[in-house]
């Protein structure tokens, strides 16, 4: 059971998490269109969409939370108009589950957790897109994004997560 403060602190998480992720995925689309850069490249802002699910499974650390706040995240964005449309939907829940399930197996504490949990669940967008729109894309294409997605998964979110999780737990008094 979630108390009144996970449901709290999952729907605040959810609602910055979907308002912040909206101007990032047209910024990633916008990358895209880039002509130097190859297709993709976008993928490298992808570790700030998950942010806010990581954040949530080490701050409120029952089963559950990440899954929960990637949910309620993917119908924040799609009332926001995501560029993604209503693809925004399974692509949110994925990486819900995928970092409920990286923090599940790993443990909810920060640090190296956080950065594979980022990462995976960074990266699950790739595959979500690659099952439902991409389909005829070349494996070295969706190993590329998939790559590109993981390390800033891991990156921002692993970095930034564990800090942010860190101040918030003094503040907070978790």
């Amino acid at each position: 059971m979630f108390t009144t403060r996970d449901v709290a602190l999952i729907a605040i998480l959810a609602a910055l998490g979907g308002v912040v992720s909206v101007p990032v995925g047209y910024a990633g689309n916008l990358l895209g269109a880039v002509p130097l850069l190859p297709f993709g490249t976008g993928q490298l802002l992808s570790g700030v969409h998950v942010l806010w699910i990581v954040l949530a499974g080490l701050l409120v650390r029952r089963r559950g939370a990440a899954a929960a706040t990637g949910a309620l995240k993917g119908l924040v964005e799609l009332t926001l108009f995501s560029f993604h449309g209503s693809l925004i939907l399974p692509i949110a829940i994925a990486e819900g589950l995928v970092a409920e399930a990286s923090l599940l197996i790993l443990g909810r504490g920060a640090g190296l957790r956080a950065y594979v949990a980022g990462g995976l669940s960074a990266s699950s967008n790739v595959l979500v897109l690659r099952l439902l729109v991409f389909q005829g894309l070349p494996w070295q294409v969706v190993a590329f994004m998939w790559t590109l997605s993981f390390a800033s998964g891991a990156l921002l979110t692993g970095y930034l997560g564990t800090r942010v999780a860190r101040v918030l737990e003094k503040r907070l008094g978790s």
